[in-house]
């Protein structure tokens, strides 16, 4: 999603064909510089407008992100696999084995002692319209010596039974427990009362912890007398795939097998189990009907766009209601807002709900059926059929024309690069006059991220478009060699691929050189701050000596310690008392994170200094590469790609150096795309990770990319004004992980449990100050549920087939039987 502003003269050519229209929701328009004020603006390849109302969001695609209610209760089926969202996401395996046949029932499995759900309660389930209410006592009755306790707003039951012998449980809420329970090898519904001092608005946790545990081969044999099937390991098919799963449940412990979890107002948890119809997807090719019985809602957690609306196609007996509330609503124990009710027809009728008032708001949005009458004898159930469910947002798109040839490719990868110091000198710095000039002629991409806090994994990452736990060995960072790489695709198309690094890690050992016709370490020198203007000049004699067309990559790692830039760009800098040496400040960054020193504030000053410093060595070979390709005739033709691996860290949250956290300053990184004859110059401020820059590349060349590649050309999201949401993920070795929709910000750690999760709402706390893991509400289930979703299928999920997590395409839900 890019603006751009071009002169007048181009503006009358081109007749408005240029970029994306004005209602693009929050693009930066950059002014690009006349004949008086520098370089004219590049001319973008010409596309038509067309105006049109398109689908923003299909949210039958999105069935396996909804939160089912059935008959006013929260209903968590762990008998199916969309039980999933409700899942604490964990970097290891999750202990519930969902989707099995127990006996007559499917249930989840729980293996080993125990594991935990999350469980939303807000719309009309938020603990301010349920709260606790004083016992009534019989008009005339004596008060009782002591008050009885209140009774309970919100209740749950639980349906389970036991596959390990003398089996109880200990359920907790919010690690507050709630009972102790014996759970017989029978099938049985326990219901519990939720005191209103333990429920919380939003993202709730209960937690089952079993006594005692059985080994499978008993458990197997309980149930094969029992008469039922039994349990497959997940994703497991064929000889082999059997042969594993057997191993691999002869290992498993389990304790029990759990059915259902309701949760709702006290008098209908006691009323018993909701009926057993169940929503049913019907699939014509690509095109899904939903089914969906009465006395079910369907909930999504979104951010609608600007003037958004709901649009639905649907059929049936009974009726169709909307309905909408905010995580302020659910503090405040307001009711969602009616937005529609309208009774269904057999022969089907469509509704239109207006959204505008909650665009760009984190919002729960209900879809109800209900009966409006008994069912007659003979006559079918109430319920309704979806044929869409879709959220439109009227925008201009253009139709892509771009001219995709063969062009020469340059990349430009920084290692350490923050995009804060690079693209902000005024406020930060030193100035960067060579990266301001490929600033005002590119497109720049405002909210990038690394794939990973480290160079290796990120390089791999990038150049493979495989997510880095895809490369991840016993041994570090390793690229198969049945990966294909981004060289090899060019190399194939007639290029000639050349690297220059100065990273001796960006090795043939690793599998990073694959494709690559010429490959060149320069090793990092004992003379300071010519690193950067060695790796430009090997390679500009590559654009000397290798024939047309050329593919480029060069590493530079100027800007990640030791800070050690030439005495002639710090001239002026005054060196505090106990600073230290520049060419050991690697050493003082280790200094720092063991804790052996801490810094003041003109010491760290002075380290950023001479990082900075750094960074004027890479402006200043970055100059000379754009001078040689202005002066061969060659620089409007190329696509010159400015791309940092990672960050760098200086005490922001405690720590220096990079790749051990996952805050921003350590995988927000630059990226940047000149392209003058594809891409208008322009600013893009919708997050976006490097899984996608080797399609987009292949994409603007019309080069075919690698079936395997797990990323997506950027084109398309570049050319709209409001692209649907989109998950990005950035990595850690030890299986951390940061998710980002929008301005929300998910971090994963490792272990489980509250304490390995991080919520930050980037958009009012971009310091990542504010740990709101606790009270994140609907954003925070939305990225939640996003995330569990690639996280079920990682590391070989797809986003050409299934999409992201939080914009999931028809195909995910159809492979995965949701």
């Amino acid at each position: 999603m890019v603006r751009s502003v071009v002169t007048l003269a181009l503006l009358w050519g081109l007749a408005g064909l240029l970029g994306c229209g004005d209602d693009g929701p929050a693009r930066t328009r950059g002014e690009a510089k006349g004949s008086e004020g520098g370089t004219a603006a590049p001319v973008l390849a010409p596309v038509a407008r067309v105006e049109s109302t398109d689908i923003w969001q299909d949210l039958i695609a999105q069935r396996p992100s909804a939160v089912l209610l059935r008959e006013a209760r929260v209903w968590i089926d762990l008998g199916h696999p969309s039980a999933r969202k409700h899942i604490e996401l964990a970097a290891g395996k999750t202990p519930w084995h969902l989707g099995e046949d127990v006996g007559d029932r499917r249930a989840a499995l729980v293996l080993d002692r125990g594991g935990t759900l999350t469980i939303p309660l807000d719309g009309d389930f938020a603990p301010e319209l349920n709260p606790d209410r004083e016992v009534e006592l019989p008009e005339g009755a004596p008060p009782p010596e002591e008050p009885p306790p209140p009774v309970a707003g919100l209740a749950m039951a639980i349906t389970l039974r036991a596959l390990a012998p003398n089996q109880s449980v200990t359920v907790l809420w919010e690690e507050r427990p709630l009972a102790n329970l014996r759970v017989g090898m029978e099938w049985e519904r326990r219901t519990l009362s939720l005191p209103g001092d333990l429920v919380l608005t939003g993202e709730n946790r209960l937690r089952l912890h079993f006594r005692e545990v059985a080994p499978w081969a008993e458990v197997e044999a309980l149930l094969a007398a029992e008469g039922g099937e039994l349990p497959a390991a997940e994703g497991e098919t064929g000889e082999a795939g059997a042969a594993s799963a057997d191993e691999a449940r002869a290992d498993w412990k389990v304790s029990a097998a759990v059915e259902s979890v309701e949760i709702g107002p006290l008098a209908v948890i006691r009323d018993g189990p909701p009926s057993q119809r169940d929503p049913v997807h019907r699939a014509q090719g690509e095109r899904v009907e939903y089914e969906v019985p009465a006395g079910t809602s369907l909930v999504y957690y979104l951010v609608p766009p600007r003037r958004a609306r709901l649009e639905l196609q649907v059929s049936g007996r009974g009726s169709v209601e909307v309905f909408a509330s905010t995580d302020v609503d659910h503090r405040v124990g307001r009711r969602p807002a009616e937005l529609l009710q309208q009774p269904l027809r057999a022969a089907g009728r469509s509704a239109s709900v207006d959204l505008s008032g909650y665009g760009e708001i984190p919002t729960r949005l209900e879809v109800r059926v209900s009966s409006t009458r008994d069912q007659r004898p003979g006559e079918p159930p109430g319920g309704a059929l979806f044929s869409a469910m879709d959220i439109t947002a009227r925008r201009s798109l253009p139709v892509d024309r771009r001219d995709r040839k063969t062009r020469d490719v340059y990349v430009v990868a920084l290692e350490g690069a923050r995009p804060d110091d690079l693209f902000e000198p005024s406020r930060r710095g030193p100035s960067y006059p060579n990266v301001e000039r490929l600033l005002d002629g590119a497109l720049i991409f405002d909210r990038a991220y690394t794939l990973g806090a480290a160079a290796v994994p990120s390089h791999a990452g990038m150049l493979s478009s495989v997510v880095p736990p895809g490369h991840l060995t016993v041994r570090g960072t390793f690229v198969a060699e049945g990966q294909t790489l981004l060289p090899e695709v060019l190399d194939r198309a007639g290029y000639f691929t050349s690297n220059i690094a100065s990273n001796s890690d960006f090795n043939e050992e690793r599998g990073l050189t694959q494709g690559f016709g010429n490959h060149e370490i320069l090793w990092r020198s004992n003379t300071r701050g010519n690193d950067a203007e060695k790796v430009i000049l090997e390679t500009l004699r590559e654009i000397e000596q290798r024939p047309a067309p050329r593919f480029v990559y060069a590493v530079l790692n100027d800007a990640q310690a030791p800070y050690d830039p030439p005495s002639e760009v710090i001239a002026d800098v005054p060196v505090p008392e106990d600073a230290p040496a520049q060419h050991r400040t690697h050493m003082w960054v280790g200094r720092v994170r063991t804790g052996k020193i801490e810094p003041d504030r003109k010491q760290l000053a002075y380290v950023r200094r001479l990082y900075r410093g750094e960074l004027q060595v890479i402006d200043t070979a970055i100059g000379a590469l754009l001078d040689t390709l202005e002066a061969r005739g060659e620089l409007d033709d190329a696509i010159v790609v400015l791309v940092g691996l990672h960050g760098e860290e200086f005490l922001e949250h405690g720590s220096a150096g990079h790749g051990r956290t996952l805050y921003e300053e350590s995988v927000r990184i630059p990226l940047v795309i000149r392209a003058p004859k594809l891409l208008a110059p322009g600013r893009v401020d919708v997050p976006v990770d490097l899984l996608d820059l080797a399609p987009t590349i292949t994409d603007l060349l019309g080069v075919g990319y690698a079936p395997q590649w797990q990323g997506e050309s950027l084109v398309p999201l570049i050319d709209d004004p409001q692209p649907p949401p989109r998950l990005i993920l950035s990595y850690l070795g030890d299986g951390s992980r940061a998710a980002i929709i929008g301005r929300y910000k998910f971090v994963l750690g490792p272990g489980r449990g509250r304490e390995s999760q991080h919520f930050y709402d980037l958009g009012s706390d971009p310091e990542e100050l504010i740990d709101a893991v606790a009270t994140g509400g609907v954003a925070l289930r939305m990225v939640r549920s996003a995330l569990g979703w690639e996280l079920l299928e990682q590391p070989d999920w797809s986003r050409p087939r299934w999409g992201t997590g939080a914009n999931l395409r028809p195909a995910f839900a159809l492979d995965h039987g949701l």
